[in-house]
């Protein structure tokens, strides 16, 4: 999995390119780290156009930034998103927490 970060003002861009799993979500919270600990971050927007799956656990660590952003008064999206990812995203009803953008 490879991780390009953008930030522009209060937004960071997060391109994905690759399978979110538990071995590549440890590399994917180092960078959440990195958006927490700047306090002028307040919105993520997350480019899935190159991700072909995601697991259980890059969906967890995809949430708990998502709950640090909101109690701060951020937010996500998610853009980019393939057929299968939208539909799993759609099971699993985390279209209803973040946007999901065409």
């Amino acid at each position: 999995m490879e991780v390009i970060l953008d930030t522009s003002g209060d937004t960071v861009r997060f391109k994905v390119e690759g399978e979110i799993d538990t071995k590549s979500g440890v590399e994917l919270s180092e960078k959440f780290a990195e958006v927490m600990e700047n306090e002028s971050i307040y919105h993520v927007v997350f480019d899935f156009t190159g991700v072909p799956n995601i697991t259980s656990a890059g969906i967890g660590k995809i949430l708990k930034l998502f709950k640090f952003l909101n109690s701060k008064g951020g937010s996500i999206r998610i853009k980019g998103i393939s057929a299968s990812l939208k539909e799993l995203f759609k099971e699993i009803h985390l279209d209803k927490i973040i946007p999901i953008e065409e």
